[in-house]
């Protein structure tokens, strides 16, 4: 799972305090949960080990000397906690298990299951963001980079250079 705050997931069941599920060094959900054998806290994977490769003590007891492991219980717990969208404040109604929340947002990508979802124009020139939803009319009729087809000679280029295309293609004749 990528890395995402707490507070910007909502949870269909209050998670109990007693499950710990933030990292203690990046304060984001946990990823890929592992445990030191210290003091037996959890870490994201990613964070413990860059730790300990600057040969660091551990964050929470300050112990030199530890070993970590991967915490599949927190794992599992983790990825079946209930969460909303995070897109829900925009009107998207999907809600499932932590572990699937990536696949449905399909962060940066063009397509996704949410619509609810920001991301960027499918042309590479165009700067536009706007929900998956709005985009298709945008790329379709709206965008300046979108494909322009000459209809004289045929040649493919953006939407906002046809007059540039249309006095070069008739002067060639």
């Amino acid at each position: 799972m990528a890395q995402v705050s707490k507070d910007e997931l909502s949870f269909v069941k209050e998670v109990p305090d007693q499950i710990e599920i933030e990292c203690p060094v990046c304060l984001n959900i946990l990823t890929d949960p592992h445990q030191v054998n210290c003091c037996g806290r959890n870490f994201c994977k990613s964070c413990i080990e860059r730790i300990k490769e600057s040969d660091g003590s551990c964050p929470m007891c300050k112990e030199e000397r530890y070993q970590f492991f991967a915490d599949k219980n927190i794992s599992r717990i983790i990825n079946g906690l209930q969460a909303y969208c995070t897109n829900k404040v925009e009107g998207c109604q999907w809600k499932g298990d932590l572990k699937y929340l990536p696949t449905h947002l399909n962060k940066g990508k063009r397509e996704g299951e949410c619509q609810y979802e920001e991301v960027k124009c499918r042309y590479d020139e165009c700067l536009t963001r706007n929900q998956r939803q709005h985009l298709n009319v945008h790329e379709e009729e709206w965008c300046d980079q979108r494909p322009y087809l000459c209809q004289h000679c045929y040649a493919e280029v953006s939407y906002k250079m046809p007059q540039r295309l249309y006095k070069f293609c008739h002067a060639s004749r």
